[in-house]
């Protein structure tokens, strides 16, 4: 895992995933996070937006549809194929 040290950012996008984050502060930044392994030590995210990419997204609709996240702005979206391998329910009347 790459460690990332005293580093002061603004207004960048950072890739989360594979990397230790020590000692830093990032302001106004996009952090982008896959699933991978992450850690942040006396490291401090002010003000950033967080992506979630690949698997981490995937994970988060999961939950949202399952309604134990709430969904992102403009609902939660399913992964190609829609229902997570599940059945589809039928159509009752």
């Amino acid at each position: 895992m790459e460690i990332v040290e005293n580093q002061t950012v603004t207004g960048k996008t950072i890739i989360l995933d594979e990397k230790t984050f020590v000692n830093g502060d990032y302001t106004d930044c996009t952090l982008i996070y896959s699933g991978g392994e992450f850690n942040a030590i006396n490291t401090k995210f002010n003000n950033c937006k967080v992506n979630l990419a690949g698997a981490a997204q995937r994970t988060a609709a999961f939950l949202g549809n399952l309604g134990i996240l709430p969904p992102p702005p403009g609902g939660a979206q399913p992964p190609a194929g829609g229902n997570f391998g599940f059945p589809k329910k039928p159509n009752v009347q």
